[in-house]
Parts: structure tokens; sequence; C-alpha cells
């Protein structure tokens, strides 16, 4: 259903600054290997000054729980505070798999061997639409994870050194001190899932990556969706359809 053909009915007690409706592209993402994974992509647009920031809660979360604290360049303590990189205007996009599409042999393998698979594809996927509209759309770029500009070299803040590539780091949403899974909820009504390393036999129903973009000037909706069209433009992925749908709007067809 495309946003010609639908009229919007603004609901009772939402934020006013949430203007425009959330959209997803449903897409089939083929693999370097052939294998074709189902995937929606969705995006929405919010003020930077309400989406939901806590530094010292994410900075905390990263020493505590993620081995790469202070070993990679886009990580703390070395990610500057979201309200030092904020522009005005917040695009959030993400990429949503459902886990009933994982290989079987991924699904019963360990707990590592179900967050590489993700690794693999999802967080290079949503990096690489997220550098394009930055590019397209004049934006700022927050990725869904650590770094990876100096790859296939190793990072040199690894090794105690500076940065060799500053202008084309990358720093992820949490890094900046997003609190991601407040702000999926306050857009999309939508819970972030995550494997459990210490309960095996739990599945999640879905994986999803998350990255943001920021600029001085307002999204337009029209540009947006155009500019993702062609972020997603490559050879291994087919987009299949668009859709608005939004926590913020009640949408009928007329």
């Amino acid at each position: 259903m495309s946003a010609e053909f639908c009229y919007l009915i603004v609901m009772p007690n939402l934020k006013p600054d949430i203007i425009n409706p959330n959209g997803n592209f449903t897409v089939d993402y083929m693999t370097t290997t052939g294998n074709v994974y189902p995937l929606e992509i969705g995006h929405a647009f919010v003020s930077s000054r309400l989406v939901p920031v806590d530094k010292k809660v994410t900075v905390e979360a990263c020493r505590n729980g993620c081995k790469l604290y202070g070993r990679n360049g886009g990580c703390p303590p070395f990610s500057p505070s979201f309200s030092k990189i904020c522009r005005g205007h917040f695009l959030v996009l993400y990429a949503k798999m459902l886990t009933k599409y994982y290989p079987s042999k991924v699904l019963n393998g360990p707990y590592y061997t179900r967050w590489v698979f993700v690794e693999t594809f999802m967080t290079s996927l949503t990096n690489r639409i997220g550098k394009n509209l930055a590019s397209s759309l004049d934006a700022y770029f927050l990725s869904s994870g650590n770094c990876h500009s100096c790859r296939p070299k190793r990072c040199a803040v690894k090794d105690g050194k500076p940065c060799r590539k500053p202008d084309a780091r990358t720093y992820s949403l949490e890094a900046t001190g997003v609190l991601v899974t407040e702000l999926m909820k306050d857009l999309f009504d939508t819970e972030l899932q995550w494997w459990r390393p210490k309960e095996p036999d739990y599945i999640p129903k879905y994986m999803m990556k998350v990255i943001g973009l920021t600029r001085e000037r307002d999204f337009d909706a029209d540009e947006t969706k155009r500019a993702i069209v062609s972020a997603l433009g490559d050879d291994r992925i087919t987009v299949h359809e668009y859709n608005i749908s939004a926590k913020s709007f009640s949408l009928r067809s007329i």
C-alpha cells in the first residue's frame, strides 16, 4: 500500500514531533553463496531532541558486555556523545529477519554461530545502506556496530595507536549514547530481541539491526524513499513492495 493511496489519521497522545509515517520495504537478499533470505527494511523520522539518550548507561553496558570496549576506534571511550553530532532531524532505519528463515545448522548451532550469521550479512548490509544514504541525503551516519572502515587491516586503536582513517571512522548509535531499545519501542512499537548465551534452547522470533542518520534540514519522505531504493540497488537485493505503517498513524485504504 503506497502513500498515494492512503490517508492519515493522527492518533491521540502522540509525540507531536513524530510527524512522518514509518515505511518499510519487503526485500529478498541473496548472500554471496547464493542463499536467499527475506528481510524487512523499515524507517521512520523523528526530531533529534526526542531521541532517547543516556551515554552513561550505554558506555557502562559496553564496558561490561563487549570485548571491543577501548579496542576499536568507533567504540567507547573514543565515541562522541549524541548531542555533539546530532543535527536537528533524525532518520532511523532497521533491517529485520525472522529466525524461522535461518538455516537449520545455524539454529541448531552454538551461540557464536547464531551471532556470526547475523553479523556476516545484516550488519554489513545496513552499514552499506547507511553510508550510501549519508552521501545521497547529505547526512551524518551512525552504524549498528563497531567501526569496520580499515578492514581488512587490523584496527590501529586495538594496538594503542591513533585511528588511521579518522574521516572514515563510524560510530554506532549505542556508542554515542542512544538507547536503541527505547527508540525502537517509541517509533515502531517493536521490542529488540537477542540470543541468550546461557539459554541454548531459546530462539528469538526475529533479529534486527538498527542504524541512524542525522542532518540539519528535515528529511523529505519521498526523497528518502527514493534514496533507500537507490541504496538497495544491488544485483543481490530484490525489492518486492513498500508499505506505510506506523505506531503514530492509523492508515486506511481509500
